[in-house]
């Protein structure tokens, strides 16, 4: 599914960070940072909990 969402300039930074680092923990950091910083903030207002 296509989205027109926007990431933040804060996520965008994290993703260019992981894409510079050579240390796989590091990596992981910065993208974990962008699904927490990032995911939890454009949730749907509505969710079927079903």
């Amino acid at each position: 599914m296509a989205s027109n969402r926007q990431l933040s300039d804060e996520c965008t930074a994290h993703l260019e960070q992981a894409l510079a680092e050579t240390d796989p923990e590091e990596k992981d950091f910065h993208v974990r940072q962008v699904l927490q910083a990032c995911g939890v903030d454009h949730l749907p207002e509505e969710t079927n909990n079903e």
